[in-house]
């Protein structure tokens, strides 16, 4: 396989400060913000929802990233074949598990936006995932190296 392209996303507090000014714009009676951290929610939080619950953050996960995507300009990409890793800086020194970190409601979103063709293994073929804490800018970096078919 070989690399065509590198792409890397950083969502960290100030990606969320633009959102939020997008989303309140969007939702002028709402007033609970849209995206809480600037890190995927764990799998054992969303896991033990209730299932209206559980899509509710889904779906607001997807507009987040579709926006992301949108406002960075790669909608519609169709990136065909990826590898990705994901490496999450989260605000407290607190036990995190690596597998609880699994990005889901982020790889929706990114096939949601045309960012990817899909989020099956055909698509995205490798995902590396890791943990570490950054009390002063929590995030997620996001990089994406792209392969010809």
């Amino acid at each position: 396989m070989k690399i065509i392209e590198n792409i890397k996303l950083i969502i960290d507090n100030n990606t969320l400060s633009e959102y939020e000014k997008y989303y309140f714009e969007q939702h002028p009676r709402a007033s609970k913000k849209p995206i809480e951290n600037p890190y995927h929610p764990l799998m054992n939080q969303w896991m033990i929802m209730k299932r209206p619950m559980m899509n509710t953050l889904k779906q607001k996960w997807k507009n987040f990233i579709c926006w992301l995507i949108e406002s960075q300009g790669y909608s519609n990409l169709h990136i065909d074949r990826c590898e990705m890793k994901f490496i999450t800086y989260y605000k407290t020194n607190r036990r995190h598990d690596v597998d609880a970190a699994c990005p889901k409601f982020i790889l929706d979103g990114f096939a949601e936006s045309g960012f990817i063709v899909d989020d099956d293994s055909k698509h995205v073929v490798s995902l590396m995932l890791q943990c570490f804490v950054d009390k002063d800018n929590p995030r997620t970096e996001i990089e994406v190296t792209i392969h010809d078919k």
